[in-house]
């Protein structure tokens, strides 16, 4: 099979002062895709062409120098893909792109210069063709909604301490033509983790500590089958010979922990790299 995709794209932007300390954002987004697969053993060629305007709209406060509040609205949509390909047909309700609202709300926060503090509070809906039917009455659409918290601290703590953590909280359920489904959207932990430190021990030498944690999550819209939890905990090492050359040493998944960090449908689960090193030697210019 081969497959060609002709993707095109235009955004417009547009940020009003409305005052000194509010700004009002408004712009849209247009996008084409336009995709051709021939099927070399059955020797036939088959087309589907999506295109769709979006819009995006926000306001941004500033109350204060180092703090900013805003809020935004915006949609998006998103072609199928991957071996949905060898199945294209362009009245196929099955490759229906999938279609995304998005209202968040949130702040950053510059603490400090060089650390800053993001939060923010978010709602997504997703609207997903199941079946390849065009009739309105039969056509199965798996509609998510999904609400979440995320957080986010990075920079100099110190001059000698860096930080890079992030966090984020999620809920969503499965909505089709009846109601509310109790089911999760598949891949959709609860909880996720990251936390990256690295603390210069001398001019030359610094070190590095953190971990990535992920709750479990199911992998199928009927959720029979799950992801487990892992936590994956990572180190490193660097020496500066001279101001232009670094050496590096990065050892990952320190616990030799078995994990996977996501899958395919109930298939083509990725399998984490169990324990191990690699070393590497920069130089700048």
């Amino acid at each position: 099979t081969r497959v060609g995709i002709d993707v095109r794209s235009l955004y417009v932007q547009d940020e009003i002062a409305i005052s000194e300390k509010l700004d009002f954002i408004v712009g849209a987004r247009y996008d084409s895709f336009d995709i051709k697969v021939f099927n070399v053993v059955a020797n036939e060629s088959r087309n589907r062409k999506d295109d769709k305007v979006t819009p995006r709209g926000g306001l941004v406060f500033k109350p204060m120098e180092n703090i900013s509040l805003y809020a935004s609205y915006s949609e998006s949509f998103l072609p199928r893909s991957g071996e949905q390909f060898a199945n294209i047909n362009g009245n196929n309700n099955q490759l229906d792109p999938n279609t995304f609202t998005n209202l968040e709300g949130g702040i950053k926060w510059d603490l400090r210069p060089g650390l800053s503090l993001t939060a923010a509070v978010f709602e997504i809906e997703q609207s997903s063709p199941q079946i390849a039917d065009n009739n309105p009455e039969t056509l199965d659409v798996i509609d998510s909604e999904i609400t979440g918290f995320e957080a986010q601290l990075q920079g100099q703590v110190t001059e000698s301490w860096y930080i890079a953590a992030g966090y984020s909280q999620l809920e969503g359920e499965q909505v089709n033509r009846s109601g509310p489904t109790g089911l999760q959207p598949r891949e959709l932990p609860e909880q996720m983790l990251s936390l990256w430190n690295t603390y210069q021990v001398s001019h030359s030498l610094g070190l590095g500590l953190g971990l990535t944690h992920q709750d479990d999550s199911f992998i199928n819209n009927s959720n029979t089958a799950f992801l487990p939890s892992y936590t994956r905990i990572d180190a490193a090492a660097f020496y500066d010979i001279s101001p232009d050359f670094r050496v590096q040493v990065n050892i990952e998944n320190m616990t030799d922990e078995l994990y996977f960090p996501n899958s395919h449908s109930t298939h083509q689960t990725t399998v984490g790299r169990p324990l191990n090193a690699r070393l590497t030697v920069s130089r700048r210019f």
